[in-house]
This record gives C-alpha cells, structure tokens and sequence, in this order.
C-alpha cells in the first residue's frame, strides 16, 4: 500500500508538471502564430521601402538629367521613405521581443522541470518570475504593435494623400502637417 501511494504521488507530481509546462508550451505556439503574420508584414514594409527607394533612385536621376526637379514629388517619395523606415524599425524590435519571449518562454519550461524535480522552494518563485517576465515582454511586443498599426494608418494617409474621414476629429489640426511634406523633409 505504502509503494502504491508513493507511486500515486509520484504520477500526480508528474502531471501537475506535465500540465504546469504546457502553459509556456502554449503560450510559444501564441508568438510563433504571431510571429508568421508579422514577419509577412515585414517582409512586404522591407519590399515597398525598396521599391520606394528605387522611384527615389529614378526621380533623382531623372532631374539630373534634364534640370527639371519635381521637388514636390521628390520629397514627397523621401519624406515616405523615412516615415516607412520608422515602420520597419518598429516591427523589427517586435520581432526580436516575440523571439526573446519564445527563448524565455523555453527556459521557463527547463525551470519548470528543475522545480518538479527538486524540494527546492526558491526554484517555484524562479518559475513564476521568469514565466511574467515572457509574459510582460510578449504584452510590450504586442503593445508596440498596436502602435506600429496606428501609425501605418497615419502613413497611408500620407502615401494617397487623402485624410480618413473615420478619423477622431480632434486629431484634425496634426493631420494638416502630415501633408505638407516640404517642411517635413526640408525647411
């Protein structure tokens, strides 16, 4: 009786840490889901800056060629191209954070299997605190993003030249420099 008891808790323990890793286990499918959508919008900001950037290419050889500087349309390709750079930068951050949360996500399953097979009373608290440390990196990641769609909005206004009817009302006064692209670029 005394073997069938150990073997109980034993197969309980075993499950409770079974089911306390797939928390993390979880959680990483979560970001590489995340991770495929917005590796495809960086891959297609990385495409449109080039693409950008050769029309920029184009336009300045152009004007050196004849003299004529389109100089609304040329700064108004350059003022994109910053504006997408920031973009860019934005989701690249977002991607190395999902990715860092991924690896702290993995250690925080290592811990896990530390804790259940040590009495040790400090590991338990070492789990708990590397679990929301992933999970406070993967929620600024996620914050960061909401930020990053606000802003294409806004930058897609500028690309067509066209203001969002749908668009806060108070924010009116800032979307009139949007447009102006001259004292943007250059003063």
């Amino acid at each position: 009786m005394y073997g069938q008891m150990i073997m109980m808790l034993s197969t309980e323990a075993a499950t409770k840490a079974i089911g306390t890793i797939i928390v993390p286990a979880v959680l990483i499918s979560a970001c590489a889901i995340l991770l495929n959508g917005l590796i495809l919008r960086y891959k297609a900001i990385e495409d449109l800056l080039r693409s950008l950037n050769q029309e920029w290419l184009n336009l300045k050889s152009i004007n050196a060629s004849n003299g004529n500087i389109n100089t609304e349309q040329f700064y108004h390709v350059e003022h994109l191209i910053s504006r997408l750079f920031v973009h860019h930068h934005i989701l690249h951050d977002v991607l190395i954070y999902i990715y860092l949360s991924i690896l702290i996500f993995v250690v925080d399953m290592l811990a896990i299997a530390v804790a259940g097979s040590t009495s040790i009373e400090w590991v338990s608290y070492l789990v708990l605190f590397i679990f929301i440390l992933g999970v406070g990196i993967l929620c600024w990641s996620l914050f960061l993003t909401c930020y990053e769609m606000r802003a294409a909005h806004e930058f897609i206004q500028i690309e067509l030249q066209k203001s969002c009817h749908s668009c806060n009302p108070r924010r009116g006064n800032s979307r009139d420099r949007l447009f102006n692209f001259k004292s943007l670029s250059h003063p």
